[in-house]
């Protein structure tokens, strides 16, 4: 029984901490482990199950944190009728396999900056319908290699965007005696 009434003590006093804490508008405090709200729900007879926590605190070898995370295959929503601000001293980072934006207009102040793809090699020769290549939203083509007879200064080759389909495409002088090659990598996102 004294057990039990040392136990009620220490719960009752650690209740009336957490309340005190909370008219200072603290929620949770704690010098040991760092605090966390976890959230579980069930529907009818199904166990509780867990959805995501809140945590704040050192979470070991120096990484300090404000935690928010879904658990398991549990959804993160962030969702607000009005503005919704993400807001970084330093880096915000997204860690993610896919990531996708949707919006009806994105502004952007600052440097946007991505790592750089190349495309296989496109060719084209004298002669040659005109090579499609990417789209001018996917990247832009590079002369990797350009090589031939040219029959007079103006003979070369071109690339170009079609207003029509929005792509680059490839062509050149395919006069007669004109024997020009040329070669071209597309570099972007593609």
């Amino acid at each position: 029984m004294e057990a039990r009434v040392n136990r009620l003590e220490r719960q009752v006093k650690q209740l009336a901490e957490a309340l005190e804490a909370m008219q200072e508008g603290i929620l949770f405090s704690s010098r040991g482990a760092p605090p966390a709200l976890a959230f579980k729900h069930g529907k009818g007879e199904a166990p509780l199950r867990l959805f995501g926590k809140i945590e704040a605190g050192d979470f070991g070898k120096g990484y300090e944190a404000f935690r928010l995370s879904a658990a398991g295959q549990a959804r993160l929503d962030l969702d607000a009728g009005s503005d919704m601000l993400l807001q970084a001293a330093d880096t915000l980072k997204l860690n993610a396999p896919n990531v996708r934006i949707e919006a009806q207009k994105m502004d952007l102040d600052g440097e946007l900056s991505a790592r750089l793809c190349q495309s296989g090699p496109f060719s084209w020769q004298s002669g040659q319908p005109p090579v499609r290549l990417v789209h001018q939203s996917q990247g832009i083509p590079v002369l990797a290699e350009l090589k031939g007879k040219f029959k007079s200064s103006s003979s070369g080759i071109r690339m170009y965007v079609d207003p029509d389909d929005g792509y680059w495409y490839l062509a050149g002088d395919s006069s007669p005696g004109a024997e020009i090659f040329a070669r071209v990598v597309c570099v972007g996102r593609v």
